[in-house]
């Protein structure tokens, strides 16, 4: 084979509709993208739930993945986003200062009248719907995360534990 010449593999795999499965694949799939010269076509999938036992309104948080499952539907969020997203979640019902989200997830202090907690809150609003507010805005202080029971954070699988 030359080095100019290109392969194309296509692959059909059956697995179950499982956070833990889909997760590990994901993985895999940006291990092989990183590879040199890899170039990684999707054709459009059609947005299907999960599995039927993630079907409810729960919002599902995986950290070992980092991924965001909204009825069952995967959350696009970035990185920020997620790491805010998370570290609210872990502190449910405590209200957190602008200064400390700042100080605590970007690793910076705060400059004077920055709106960037306040911008990251609203993209992480829009994204989870906005049909029940989990974020809730501590006027003059920052914000509390009243999520509750309709929220859980997955624990690693032993597999995923280093």
């Amino acid at each position: 084979m030359s080095p100019n010449t290109t392969v194309v593999v296509q692959l059909n795999i059956e697995l179950p509709s499982h956070p833990d499965t889909l997760a590990a694949l994901s993985d895999l799939l940006h291990s092989v993208a990183e590879l040199p010269g890899v170039a990684i076509r999707q054709p459009g999938l059609p947005q299907h739930r999960v599995s039927t036992w993630d079907s409810d309104e729960r919002l599902r948080i995986i950290p070992y993945s980092r991924t965001v499952l909204r009825r069952g539907l995967p959350v696009t969020l970035t990185r920020l986003e997620f790491d805010l997203l998370l570290y609210l979640t872990e502190r449910p019902r405590r209200v957190l200062p602008r200064r400390q989200l700042m100080a605590d997830v970007w690793g910076i202090d705060e400059p004077l009248n920055s709106r960037t907690v306040d911008v990251h809150i609203r993209r992480l609003r829009d994204k989870l719907g906005a049909d029940r507010p989990r974020i809730s805005t501590v006027r003059g202080i920052g914000y509390r995360f009243d999520g509750g029971p309709d929220v859980v954070i997955e624990p690693a699988p032993e597999w995923a534990v280093v």
